[in-house]
């Protein structure tokens, strides 16, 4: 498992409409094959801040949901509404011992 972690500052004036296409796209990314699970958060103390949480079963997945057009519909909406780039990393989990 791949867990993917998204971070985006969005526009003071932008966050209504942020949240509406977010929305959006976690609906259809949780419909997608090798999708173990797909959330979104927004910063309590900073609520311009969100964040992503993804999960996903293999590498194939993650690059099948790079190309699926609800996704890059997403990225192109949302561009003007950001401030700076996202901040992205691909973390897994360390095995535990118990």
């Amino acid at each position: 498992m791949i867990t993917i972690v998204a971070n985006f500052r969005v526009k003071q004036d932008c966050v209504d409409q942020f949240k509406r296409l977010a929305l959006v796209c976690v609906r259809n990314t949780r419909k997608e094959r090798g999708n173990l699970s797909y959330k979104i958060y927004q910063g309590r103390c900073k609520p311009s801040e969100f964040t992503f949480i993804e999960e996903w079963l293999n590498d194939v997945a993650i690059e099948q949901h790079n190309k699926m057009p609800h996704f890059l519909t997403f990225l192109d909406q949302i561009k003007p509404l950001c401030e700076g780039e996202p901040k992205i990393e691909q973390i897994i989990a360390v095995p535990s011992v118990y």
